[in-house]
């Protein structure tokens, strides 16, 4: 089944500062080659809209629309120029997402994607942009196997590239007696767990009392709580999913552990929200916050209230910045055809833009941000570093 969104209604919104350039000329062009600027040009996202990690593949499209109305809005890419953006649900599957992205890229009016978010479907996918030469902007998919060619980009910095603030956060607080818990099958909790943050302990004098792995799978999570509980470690670092974060704190609290707990950017913008006092003084690293007070983080979170009625999350913000990348790539290289948006691309990560998640700069086609700490308390994010 496909799900298609189309929207190009314009919308008054707050834009973006930063992002309000001068629009420059239209053309011709095409998906699959040619130079200049067509009339209409298709985005396709292709990733989760049900499924068990459905909210980022949610939060990226709604922020990727925002995105298209703002650069439709401003002329962007000159008058008489559309931006569209077509969706498609993966649902949390591998196969369907080949599926997906198979049929996506055999469609010629479709000139970029907007890729999985889930890392397995992303690494699957990969290779396939690269022989189809398909300019695909990934976001979320942290684990290694997806920047892998010319036509894949991520806009998500990887959460390995920046969870040092995490680190750094509890020895400056005095927390170095740590109990780690992280869910081996995600790969990037894998590479967190196993390798990223032992090293960052270790260079910010942190001693890891305990290491346990869990799988997806994992929904009872008393054994390992009362484990933790007995050691008492003075902070507890859980890399889990957002479903099994929840149960987790909670089973944690109720076998009497007090102490500090770390998350990751999964449990942000409120999906720790339903293990109420549980989650009470929770912090985590994350790449965008709606209470970040950066300008362009502001006037994205403004113009996304605006368009939505909510504050927008973390996925929103990729989405967002995702499209307005695309976007100045088509502009840098005045051609919207899939070869002109891929030199695009590679010419904008070469100099940054500033976006929802602040300055954006990149190594090679892969996305970094600075991150920020923040905690969770009242029901609601604050900045804490």
């Amino acid at each position: 089944m496909k799900i298609r969104t189309t929207k190009t209604a314009l919308i008054a919104v707050a834009s973006v500062a930063a992002l309000a350039l001068s629009a420059c000329g239209g053309g011709g062009g095409s998906p699959q080659g040619g130079q200049g600027i067509a009339k209409n040009i298709t985005i396709e996202a292709v990733n989760d809209q049900t499924g068990p990690v459905a909210y980022a593949g949610v939060g990226a499209s709604k922020g990727a629309q925002l995105a298209v109305d703002q650069v439709n809005g401003q002329h962007y890419l000159g008058d008489g120029v559309t931006l569209t953006l077509d969706q498609v649900d993966t649902a949390g599957e591998i196969d369907r997402a080949v599926s997906e992205m198979t049929k996506t890229m055999a469609d010629d009016k479709v000139s970029a994607i907007l890729g999985p978010t889930m890392a397995q479907q992303a690494a699957a996918v990969a290779p396939m942009v690269g022989q189809r030469k398909v300019p695909t902007v990934f976001t979320q998919s942290g684990a290694d196997g997806v920047v892998v060619n010319d036509y894949t980009f991520r806009a998500t910095a990887p959460m390995e590239s920046y969870y040092d603030i995490a680190a750094k956060w509890l020895g400056a607080n005095g927390l170095k007696d740590v109990s780690v818990i992280y869910n081996a099958t995600y790969p990037t909790f894998a590479n967190l767990g196993k390798t990223v943050f032992p090293k960052e302990a270790e260079a910010n004098g942190i001693k890891i009392g305990q290491s346990i792995e869990v799988q997806s799978t994992t929904q009872d999570f008393t054994g390992q709580a009362q484990r933790i509980a007995q050691a008492a470690p003075r902070a507890v670092v859980m890399m889990l999913i957002a479903s099994q974060s929840v149960t987790f704190m909670k089973q944690l609290r109720q076998a009497g552990y007090t102490g500090q707990i770390v998350g990751t950017s999964v449990q942000g913008s409120g999906n720790v929200a339903s293990a109420g006092a549980a989650a009470e003084g929770l912090v985590y690293p994350v790449d965008f916050s709606a209470a970040m007070e950066g300008e362009t983080s502001k006037q994205f979170t403004e113009a996304f209230v605006a368009k939505y009625g909510q504050k927008p999350d973390a996925y929103a913000a990729e989405g967002f910045d995702a499209i307005w990348w695309i976007a100045r790539a088509i502009k840098a290289s005045n051609d919207s055809s899939r070869t002109g948006i891929q030199r695009g691309l590679v010419k904008v990560a070469s100099e940054g833009f500033p976006g929802a998640m602040g300055e954006l700069t990149f190594d090679g086609n892969d996305m970094r941000v600075s991150g920020s700490i923040v905690k969770w308390s009242g029901g609601k994010e604050s900045i804490v570093r």
